[in-house]
């Protein structure tokens, strides 16, 4: 066996980026999903200690909702992501012998396999940040529904966010 360290390095070695750029990815979605937590948490404090108005209570309690599903989501595409970069690492390890062992093809097939798996599962990841930004972008227009000022301003009626008689324009 002729074993050429220098050569599996050169070529390992620039496909580690993309293991890095999933952690990066991981360490983003780690921030999303932490920041939603402390709002949740905050959230359903301010809904067991505050007196609020019925409108404020029920949009509140909307709010806490659509947080627990960001939480949720978020959870589920850091593991996803967390999954991906394993799959990833174990590519770059499965290329290494495929280099060391040339003549044995199943290196090169389980590498090729764990590489699709892991940057597929990249896009599923990036699947989910994008429905829980949606949630988001709701999170943030619904939060002006309990002033009458500024739901007008963005052509809502105030009031409760359920209210099925509610007067709903957006602009």
């Amino acid at each position: 066996m002729n074993l050429d360290l220098a050569n599996i390095l050169k070529v390992i070695g620039p496909a580690a980026s993309i293991i890095f750029a999933a952690w990066i990815f991981m360490g983003f979605l780690q921030v999303r999903h932490d920041s939603a937590i402390d709002r949740y948490r905050e959230l359903i404090e301010k809904y067991r200690t505050s007196e609020l108005s019925d409108s404020r209570r029920a949009n509140m309690k909307d709010q806490i909702f659509r947080y627990k599903r960001r939480c949720d989501l978020m959870g589920y595409a850091n593991i996803i992501v967390l999954t991906s970069a394993i799959l990833l690492i174990i590519t770059l390890i499965a290329g290494g012998l495929s280099l060391a062992f040339p003549d044995d093809n199943v290196f090169k097939y389980v590498s090729l396999s764990l590489a699709l798996i892991g940057l597929f599962l990249v896009i599923v990841a990036t699947a989910i940040v994008t429905r829980e930004g949606m949630i988001t972008n709701r999170q943030i227009y619904n939060e002006l529904l309990d002033i009458p000022d500024l739901a007008e301003g963005v052509g809502q009626e105030a009031g409760d966010i359920r209210d099925p008689h509610r007067r709903s324009n957006p602009t």
